[in-house]
């Protein structure tokens, strides 16, 4: 989905269609605390980016529309978007929120057909939700999501079978997801810059470097990845933010930390989980990283997820690093039976 929180909120509030959408904290004129969780394409044109500090948004562009997030309403459209993708496939597979792969081998004969069911998918999704997506098809997950990422808001990307490597070939590394800096160094002080470098390596050179990541990430450069699309069980939620530049003010940590805490509460909340397992990320400067976990002995109301994350937080706050990311995660969850009458109530409300 394409911006998927500032879209929503364009959803239900048509004037904000043509205008910067900033989702966030209260930006107090450029004095206020906390960061940007999303933004439209009209913002991202200034220069905000999601985790930026909200003050810094101010200042690239004050004349936005600031609004608070509403995650229960985000949670409540995702499922209606996921309901009509699934009614449409055989093979299904939620990533995200706003994010799923469909396995369409045993749906359509052709690629004409394959591009006539995006079409309709799409054409489906603007009349039931108001929402637009970008779409990416190819013979992996791999590639069909780098599809995805290069022809945004609204575009289809379309891979053709005997294309793949050619596709690939000319785009960097770092296109492949889950290659993050430290990856990429490593494969560059290899003479590895671009996929096609990737299709043309050793594999052998691979695996003793990077193990079975680097015959992995071969097999994506490839157009051998055989990954399969399957549904599964959300066995965690989890939420992070990459700073616009790393710092070193731990009150702006401290505030993230807070923002990823209400984000957890309202989709947890919303969602009728409890949970046993609170989990905090932390990246360096050098990409550094350290991940704490705190356990429970029994499943705990979302409420007290902030008092432990913040506990979490404190061994690393004598740190003289500065920090680049921070995440947040919960985990051992349980599902608690809503009343149904105050969904009923509360679907109502949105509408």
């Amino acid at each position: 989905m394409d911006s998927f929180y500032a879209s929503a909120e364009m959803v239900r509030d048509g004037s904000l269609r043509e205008k910067p959408v900033i989702i966030g904290a209260d930006p107090k004129e450029g004095r206020g605390r906390g960061v940007v969780v999303a933004c439209n394409y009209a913002a991202r044109k200034y220069g905000v980016r999601s985790a930026m500090p909200i003050s810094q948004a101010w200042n690239l562009c004050h004349e936005a529309i600031y609004l608070k997030p509403d995650f229960e309403y985000y949670d409540l459209l995702s499922d209606r978007v996921m309901e009509i993708i699934r009614d449409r496939s055989t093979k299904f597979e939620q990533v995200s929120i706003d994010e799923a792969f469909v396995d369409l081998s045993n749906s359509v004969s052709s690629i004409g057909d394959a591009k006539l069911w995006i079409i309709d998918l799409k054409k489906e999704l603007m009349e039931k939700t108001g929402l637009t997506c970008s779409v990416g098809l190819a013979e992996s997950k791999s590639a069909a999501k780098i599809a995805t990422d290069l022809n945004k808001p609204d575009g289809i990307t379309i891979v053709e079978p005997d294309k793949l490597r050619e596709f690939l070939a000319p785009l960097p590394i770092r296109t492949i997801p889950g290659v993050g800096l430290k990856t990429e160094l490593l494969l560059t002080n290899l003479g590895l810059k671009t996929i096609g470098d990737l299709q043309r390596c050793d594999q052998q050179l691979l695996r003793s470097h990077l193990g079975k990541a680097g015959v992995w990430l071969w097999e994506v450069a490839n157009g051998l990845e055989l990954e399969e699309v399957r549904e599964h069980t959300i066995k965690s939620l989890s939420t992070e933010r990459t700073f616009g530049e790393d710092t070193s003010d731990w009150n702006t940590v401290e505030e993230t930390i807070r923002d990823l805490s209400s984000e957890l509460v309202e989709r947890a909340t919303s969602a009728h989980l409890t949970f046993k397992r609170v989990g905090i990320k932390i990246r360096f400067e050098g990409f550094e990283t350290h991940t704490r976990e705190m356990m429970r002995k029994s499943q705990v109301e979302p409420d007290a997820l902030q008092r432990d994350a913040l506990a979490l937080l404190k061994e690393f706050m004598s740190s003289k690093k500065k920090v680049r990311l921070i995440g947040l995660k919960i985990s051992e969850l349980s599902f608690t039976s809503p009343n149904q009458a105050e969904i009923t109530t509360w679907m109502e409300e949105k509408r």
